[in-house]
């Protein structure tokens, strides 16, 4: 009996022992399965925590990305507004370019076409000139022709001829406006016509508003009238008298007198 009861006994406590034991091993397996449960949990977790770090990080690069591309669209914009500026500017400097070319181009022509008539005004000057010198001397011509002695008729007995004295060239009368005066000579001009110039001598009457001066107080732009005589052996006409009147007190226009003439007619001498 009592070693019946004995394996009672041991069987028993074998029997608590293997159910401690299998105890044990659920317990240990819930606790391990519960520590992997944490573990998938956290890192879980930890993954959810990265994806949304991430996402945020994907986020501010696509706002920096889209700033970004708002910028450059902002300076393509100001490259172009300056390239059209930039073609404008040329596209007037162009302009103003050829403008200028043409305005040198019209002063080069307004200068040549100035000289142009310079050039025949100066000749026309100098014919004019060369006109007035040629009738001028024209008188002494025609005296000098006058004073040939004439020839017999043939078979005329000859005798002996006189010796003619030279007879002074005709007075002569001009009216006019004074170019200058000296007091060895007056330039005058008369209603635009070539320049006469009346040489001074000692006899020469000079008058100023009706007063007695030398050739030298004939103001410039003066009216004169004045009578002269062409010299025999020079040429050049001989201011007998002179009368001015200034600028200040103008004179009534005169009838032209007999004997008047004016540069560049031939004179025509006084009645004997």
């Amino acid at each position: 009996m009592k070693s019946r009861a004995g394996w009672l006994t041991a069987g028993v406590a074998a029997l608590v022992v293997g159910t401690a034991c299998q105890d044990g091993d659920k317990s240990r397996q819930e606790t391990s399965t519960t520590s992997t449960r944490v573990s998938a949990n956290q890192e879980v977790e930890q993954a959810q925590e990265r994806s949304e770090k991430a996402f945020d990080s994907a986020r501010d690069a696509q706002k920096e990305a889209s700033t970004q591309q708002r910028e450059a669209a902002n300076a393509q914009e100001d490259l172009q507004r300056k390239q059209q500026e930039l073609q404008e500017a040329q596209a007037r400097a162009q302009k103003e370019a050829q403008e200028a070319q043409a305005t040198q181009q019209q002063a080069q022509a307004s200068t040549q076409q100035a000289q142009s008539v310079a050039q025949q005004a100066q000749a026309s000057a100098l014919e004019a000139q060369r006109r007035v010198q040629q009738n001028l001397t024209t008188p002494q011509r025609e005296v000098v022709g006058q004073n040939a002695p004439v020839q017999p008729p043939a078979g005329t007995p000859q005798q002996p001829l006189a010796v003619a004295s030279p007879q002074a060239a005709p007075e002569q009368q001009i009216s006019g406006q004074v170019l200058s005066a000296s007091d060895q000579e007056v330039l005058l001009s008369q209603r635009g016509e070539p320049q006469l110039r009346l040489k001074i001598s000692p006899s020469t009457q000079v008058q100023v508003d009706g007063r007695n001066a030398s050739a030298a107080d004939i103001q410039e732009g003066a009216q004169v009238r004045a009578s002269y005589r062409t010299d025999a052996n020079s040429g050049e006409p001989q201011a007998l008298r002179i009368e001015a009147q200034s600028q200040a007190q103008p004179a009534a226009p005169a009838a032209p007198e007999s004997g008047e003439s004016s540069p560049g007619a031939a004179p025509q001498p006084q009645a004997r």
